[in-house]
């Protein structure tokens, strides 16, 4: 497989660009009818619509990471600094690594170049105030022209599109990045443009793929295919409800009348419209319908293709039809399967970026970034119903207790752990002092609940 055309295509996807573009009347991926003219294919191109899923759904499942943001500590008040400008731009830690997240489950593959400060600085204050720190850069994989991959999985050497400054302007150029060095040649062929040397050990751009070794396809990549598909769809759909939707005017001819229509069937056929009225002997005309078949047929084949992408996706909060609340249970826990999965390689990116980081800083000490280990979304509503049900059937308290704690953890999850632990420790202090009601009460006095029916 070209790696970089698929990567192009996803970037298309994403982007509503190349070859969803209506306007691009070259690479379109509207496919053209075997037997169709130019000008009907222009005109079908003019009225064509993309629906970009691929977008939303990266950028849902990026927000449900945002909501358990890592716990990231800062040993220096330089790495505290960086952290509120991580790319030169004024963007914040949080936000550069939401973003990147939302790119690399896109594409399912992602890279991250930590960039050397362009000078030393003279002291610490020199340092904050010109902001002499590394940078990170997001590379997205249809960037890469090549590269070389060494025996512990990282880069010999990569090379990608960019733009550097040359002679006060801004030029394209290929960027390249080895194990020892760096340097930019003009898109145009000429030479160096700029260069340098670096001992950190490693290539300074770093790799991220949901599976395996790059370049790495992730599973929404197929949300791309699927959306070809959808934008051919919509246009022949549309082709037929333009050419089939209005009903004719028909008018049965009597056999012994037939010469009398016969050269005036033409200019009936011509003017008749809105704007005037039929005139007729005998029998009514009529209005006949195409046939809906074709329209429906299209119209199944289009919710098929969504509910797939809904599936591909993980959209739980937007449930194809009526669900059981076994089936959506198991759409949640397959969400948070991913989310834990894409976590822990965000926070492996993140600490090879920190390291690389210290390295550029000369320094031994480096942040920490504390992921989620799991995460737990669910309906809430859901998580109430069971609850409810719990205390109604006399469950044991300890278990009501255990079922509060899973409601707190899930309605609440982007509070912070100590938090949620003085929440969960208000829950186990209630089920003590009703255990303790309810040993004093065993002489037969009444009995106390515990948000329900108290254990018979």
């Amino acid at each position: 497989m070209n790696y970089q055309a698929r990567f192009q295509f996803i970037r298309h996807a994403l982007d509503e660009s190349g070859g969803f573009d209506s306007t691009n009347k070259e690479g379109s991926y509207l496919i053209r009818y075997p037997r169709e003219s130019e000008e009907k294919y222009l005109r079908r191109l003019e009225v064509a619509w993309y629906v970009n899923d691929l977008l939303p759904a990266a950028s849902r499942f990026a927000g449900h990471l945002a909501l358990n943001p890592p716990d990231r500590k800062f040993p220096t008040v330089a790495y505290e600094a960086m952290a509120k400008d991580v790319d030169g731009m004024g963007t914040p830690v949080d936000g550069f690594f939401h973003e990147f997240a939302k790119q690399a489950k896109a594409f399912g593959s992602m890279l991250l170049l930590v960039d050397g400060p362009a000078e030393a600085a003279a002291n610490q204050g020199d340092q904050l105030q010109r902001r002499l720190f590394p940078r990170l850069r997001s590379i997205s994989p249809e960037r890469v022209t090549e590269y070389v991959l060494g025996d512990d999985g990282k880069f010999d050497s990569v090379s990608f599109k960019g733009r550097c400054l040359h002679d006060g302007k801004t030029v394209d150029c290929v960027w390249t990045f080895t194990r020892t060095s760096w340097q930019a040649v003009g898109s145009d062929g000429g030479g160096a443009l700029s260069s340098g040397t670096f001992s950190l050990g490693e290539c300074p751009v770093l790799i991220f793929t949901e599976q395996g070794t790059f370049p790495c396809f992730g599973p929404f990549s197929t949300i791309a295919s699927l959306s070809k598909r959808l934008y051919n769809l919509h246009s022949e759909l549309d082709e037929i409800l333009r050419g089939q939707t209005f009903s004719l005017l028909t008018y049965q001819v009597p056999p012994d009348q037939a010469h009398a229509f016969k050269e005036s069937a033409g200019k009936i056929a011509e003017t008749i419209g809105t704007h005037n009225m039929l005139m007729h002997n005998g029998d009514t005309p009529a209005f006949i319908a195409p046939p809906d078949g074709p329209a429906k047929i299209y119209l199944e084949r289009i919710e098929k293709i969504e509910a797939k992408i809904a599936e591909i996706s993980m959209a739980v909060e937007m449930p194809q039809g009526q669900e059981s609340g076994i089936t959506m249970k198991y759409r949640y826990q397959a969400l948070n399967a991913a989310l834990s999965e894409f976590a822990g390689r965000m926070a492996d990116l993140e600490a090879r970026a920190w390291d690389l980081t210290a390295k550029w800083f000369r320094q031994a000490a480096k942040p920490e970034a504390g992921y989620k280990g799991s995460y737990m979304l669910a309906d809430v509503v859901e998580e109430m119903s069971i609850l409810q049900q719990m205390q109604t059937g006399g469950m044991p308290r300890k278990a009501l207790a255990e079922q509060m704690k899973r409601i707190v953890s899930i309605q609440f999850s982007g509070l912070s752990q100590e938090r949620l632990d003085e929440i969960n420790a208000e829950i186990d202090e209630i089920e003590k002092e009703v255990e303790a009601a309810d040993l004093e009460g065993q002489d037969g006095g009444d009995e106390k609940d515990f948000g329900g029916e108290a254990d018979k």
